[in-house]
Parts: C-alpha cells; structure tokens; sequence
C-alpha cells in the first residue's frame, strides 16, 4: 500500500525569443521559462489515467502567445500572469509555478532592429499562483552578478580547530571577488519593474564602495543592507553569494616587489553563503 504524497509536472528551460514593434524600434526579449504544476494527479501517476492533465505542448503554447501579446512587459508582470493562466487551464492543479529568466539584449545605438547580449547579469521572477486560499507570491531577482574590490577586505579573528592552518587563511588585506545572486520582494509593486530593478542593481554595484568588510559575510551584509537603505519599496532582500578565492603569488624572486600584485585563481574549491535581510516595521 502506498500513498502519494505530492506530485506535479511540467515544462522546463523553455527558450523563448520575442519580437514585436517597440514604437520608433523593435524590442527583443530572450527569456527561459520553467511552469510547474502541482496538485491532485493521483490517476495520472498511479494509473495512467491522463484526463486532468494538461499536456506540457499547451503549456508551451501558452507561453509563447503571452510572450507574443506582453512582448513589453516586465517578467514580473508576466510570471504571475501565465501562472494565473495555467491553474485556470488545469483544475486538478492547485499550484502553478512559474519562473522567467531573461537575458538582456540592448539595442545598439543608431539602429532600429540590431541588439547584442552581453555575458552578464540575468532578470528573474518566480511566480506562485495558489488555488486555496487565493494568493500571489512573485518573487524578482538578478542572477549573474560579480563584484571584486583589490583591497580593503580582511580575515582574522576566526576560529581555529585541529584542521585550521591559521597563517594559510589569516589576510589583513586581500582580493574579495564575490559572485552571486540577488532576489526580493516588494512591500508594493514599482510603476515601473525595470526601472526599479536598476536601482536595486545600482544599489548592489555601489553598496561597499571603499568601505572595508571583515570577511565575505561581512560583505554580504553590507550589500544586502545597502539595498534596502537605498530602495524603500523591498520588503527584503536575500543574497547567495559564492567567495572566488584569488592567491597572492610570490614574484620577489623575480624582482617584482612592491609593484602591485598578481593573484592565482583557485576555483577548484569555492566558498558559498547567503544571508536575508527584511526590513523591519518603525
């Protein structure tokens, strides 16, 4: 005897490249979607009984015309959306997921119709449309980020075990390259998503400016609360961080001394973190 305990199903890392008119110019919006459903699908699963699910080519379909009539539209105006739709289009499901990545594309300067993307930062929103009891929950994010500082940032003070070769990890001063992500929620929606999300962005560039952190978590949180001092619409904010360590080669050998550094990158082996802020009421 076996009982399920959840299931669901869907469609994941749809590619979806769209184009539409743009006033003076076209616009272009390269987005990666993932919708999940989830709820009673028992028969589905156990049986092989198909009646209540929506086949994954309709959820596809879906995407693709909201893609085409949003083409405009910020991917938090249209995770929630689609997600609305899908839990309309399948009674069985109680839950819709969907999450929008896009890859920004700029339009190069003096054409109408010609972009490049570039190698960094992605646009997120993870959307949860729930049945019972009616809610929306979305979720907006940058992933892709890095940020480095060449000095300023030190380790010491840490704590010590059998394992802890102190001298191999102690800096007064060091390389701090941090990579990662960041995602909020908004005590309520800006006019404009795309706007807002580059001043979060702006924020995030600018929090540790010629400040001096303590260790990578220090950093962390000097970002995270400098985006909330910054933009009083989010509610909270969390960053996942991953610390590329960055190995001081010795050139005195070679008569470099005193000449600026150069570093070994030694990403073999990464340290990983993350911390979330909210803000707190009063």
């Amino acid at each position: 005897m076996y009982e399920i305990i959840s299931a669901g199903y869907g469609r994941q890392e749809l590619r979806l490249l769209g184009v539409g008119p743009g006033g003076p110019a076209d616009v272009a919006r390269d987005l990666r979607l993932t919708m999940t459903l989830d709820g009673d699908f028992t028969a589905a699963f156990a049986e092989g009984d198909n009646a209540d699910v929506l086949p994954t080519r309709s959820m596809t379909n879906a995407a693709a015309c909201f893609v085409h009539d949003h083409v405009d539209a910020a991917v938090e105006i249209l995770a929630p959306a689609l997600g609305a739709h899908l839990l309309r289009a399948c009674p069985a499901a109680s839950t819709a997921s969907v999450t929008v990545a896009e890859t920004p594309w700029t339009r190069l300067p003096g054409s109408h119709h010609t972009f490049a993307s570039g190698p960094g930062d992605q646009w997120l929103a993870d959307a949860t449309v729930r049945r019972e009891p009616a809610a929306t929950r979305v979720v907006s994010g940058i992933t892709g980020l890095h940020r480095a500082v060449t000095t300023g940032s030190a380790f010491t003070g840490f704590l010590v075990d059998d394992y802890t070769v102190p001298q191999a990890v102690h800096a007064d001063d060091r390389v701090l390259h941090l990579s990662g992500e960041l995602r909020w929620e908004y005590d309520s929606p800006p006019p404009d998503h795309d706007r807002y999300r580059a001043e979060v962005l702006g924020a995030f560039t600018g929090s540790t400016l010629d400040q001096r952190s303590r260790s990578s978590q220090h950093a962390a949180y000097l970002s995270a609360r400098a985006v909330l001092d910054a933009c009083s619409l989010l509610a909270g904010v969390t960053l996942r961080f991953t610390h590329h360590a960055h190995a001081p080669l010795d050139l005195a050998p070679f008569g470099r001394v005193g000449r600026g550094r150069v570093c070994l990158s030694t990403d073999s082996s990464s340290g990983t973190g993350s911390i979330t802020l909210r803000r707190v009421p009063g």
